[in-house]
């Protein structure tokens, strides 16, 4: 362990930023969440966009998710034909786990000070997406499973609303990112590598 901390990396967060725990966490987040995104849409394309039992359309069963409310002869087996819903739903419990395991590092371990580059209102912006991003990793997650659970769509709104909060947060996010990269070339992403 010697030998890591001798050369610059540390475990934890600190005036010399951020840790390698911090980074790992980070990055396994947002990798999940790009494959988590790719599933999902390919979920939806599959059936020709119709949402593959999402409660869209008119037929019989409409109204119904995945789950036990469809009669459970044909609810969600997880072992089942469905394969890429398998995919999307243990991809979910993923981000889930890794989520809480990414707030319970944040909490123990505290932020390394602000780069020195960023404004009073970059601080807000990057504080408040912060904290979207947390709060959206836990609902998205969730509220999927719910709505696999339960098999009623009740809980389709939250979902998908989650997910927009959730990517308009990040394009904020890596949009701060890209203009201290590109156009301020302060190299703050150089603090999350």
């Amino acid at each position: 362990m010697r030998g890591v901390v001798g050369m610059g990396y540390h475990l934890r967060n600190g005036p010399h930023g951020y840790g390698l725990v911090t980074k790992a966490l980070h990055w396994l987040v947002f990798a999940a969440i790009v494959v988590q995104f790719a599933v999902g849409y390919l979920l939806d394309v599959d059936d020709g966009g119709r949402g593959r039992g999402r409660g869209r359309g008119r037929g019989e069963g409409s109204g119904h998710g995945r789950g036990r409310g469809r009669g459970g002869e044909d609810g969600y087996d997880p072992f089942g034909d469905d394969a890429l819903l398998t995919v999307h739903v243990v991809l979910g419990a993923t981000v889930l786990l890794l989520a809480a395991a990414r707030l319970v590092w944040r909490l123990a371990t505290p932020l390394p000070p602000w780069a020195p580059t960023l404004t009073a209102r970059e601080r807000r912006l990057a504080h408040g997406t912060e904290t979207t991003l947390y709060a959206a990793t836990f609902v998205v997650p969730v509220t999927g499973l719910v709505l696999l659970l339960s098999g009623d769509d009740d809980v389709l709104g939250v979902h998908v609303a989650a997910q927009i909060v959730l990517y308009a947060a990040l394009a904020v996010h890596v949009g701060l990112v890209l203009k201290h990269q590109l156009i301020n070339r302060d190299r703050l992403l150089g603090r999350m590598l």
